[in-house]
């Protein structure tokens, strides 16, 4: 099931991170066509490639199997650092896949 959230992760991402498909794939060392295939759902990257896409859009690979396993409904952050300054940006972002972002805080976001 979360397989086609995985497609639309990768587009969203690549986009967040201002990257073509084609940018994309020569950081990754893949085809254009490859990225075009993961981000329309119509197949999912090997266990290698999977590991050197998580480190070029700089996400870990725990996260990027739990989109695999789950899908956006059920991904829970509990590896990511509270430390990381995210930008309104990235909150939209992850609001698009359905995120609620509660700041450390426990109030609302702006």
């Amino acid at each position: 099931m979360g397989e086609k959230y995985l497609g639309q992760f990768i587009s969203k991402r690549r986009e967040f991170m201002h990257l073509t498909q084609e940018d994309l794939a020569r950081e990754v060392g893949v085809s254009k066509s490859a990225i075009a295939k993961w981000e329309t759902n119509r197949g999912i990257p090997d266990r290698e490639n999977l590991g050197k896409l998580s480190e070029v859009i700089n996400v870990p690979l725990a996260e990027m199997y739990r989109i695999i396993d789950s899908g956006p409904g059920n991904i829970h952050p509990t590896n990511i650092s509270s430390e990381l300054n995210i930008t309104a940006e990235v909150i939209r972002a992850l609001e698009s896949y359905g995120y609620k972002v509660i700041p450390k805080d426990g109030g609302e976001t702006t």
